[in-house]
């Protein structure tokens, strides 16, 4: 129990000190000054990796920016953002989810980091920035804050055909690479 009360109130320290930084500063806080203060009060190394007795909700927060840096380590902390949204968007619908972190980023053929790689191989690192800027977006999409529209669906045109459903379904934003679907046909 010491350690899961020892990761919430980091975890709500961190929420405070977020609170704190963003309204002093709106204009001059990068993403990566913002992740990087964040990450001074690094998470446990038991949650980070996956332990199977770190508490639940530590390990959903890794999985969640683990997908996110897997699918956007090349694009801005808008697009971060963005496919955090998406993941939030999803499990909120149970849009292909089981309405949990885990349920909806591992579920078959959903997002693609996990469809050859096994999640228990990648591991979180605290000092890798996009790493720290991929939980910082998923912890700052946990608001509600609407990114994309409602979208539950993404694809970047640049590596794959156009699937179907981009056909039938109303895009709704392009940020970076990626284009954002909602689940509204046309």
């Amino acid at each position: 129990m010491k350690h899961q009360d020892s990761c919430s109130r980091m975890v709500m320290y961190l929420g405070t000190l977020l609170l704190c930084i963003i309204p002093n500063a709106p204009l001059q806080l990068n993403s990566a000054d913002l992740a990087f203060a964040l990450s001074s009060f690094p998470l446990c190394p038991q949650c980070l990796n996956g332990n199977p007795k770190a508490h639940s909700s530590q390990r959903d927060e890794i999985l969640a920016a683990l997908t996110i840096y897997l699918e956007a380590r090349g694009e801005s902390f808008a697009g971060k953002l963005a496919v955090a949204a998406v993941i939030r968007n999803r499990m909120n619908a149970k849009y292909h989810s089981d309405g949990s972190v885990k349920g909806t980023v591992l579920r078959p053929r959903q997002f693609q980091p996990w469809i050859r790689r096994n999640p228990e191989d990648v591991y979180f690192d605290p000092m890798n920035r996009k790493m720290q800027e991929s939980l910082l977006a998923w912890k700052l999409v946990q608001d509600g804050r609407q990114i994309v529209d409602g979208a539950v669906l993404f694809y970047n045109p640049q590596l794959v055909r156009t699937p179907r459903w981009a056909q039938v379904n109303r895009k709704v934003a392009k940020i970076g690479r990626h284009e954002f679907f909602n689940k509204h046909t046309i």
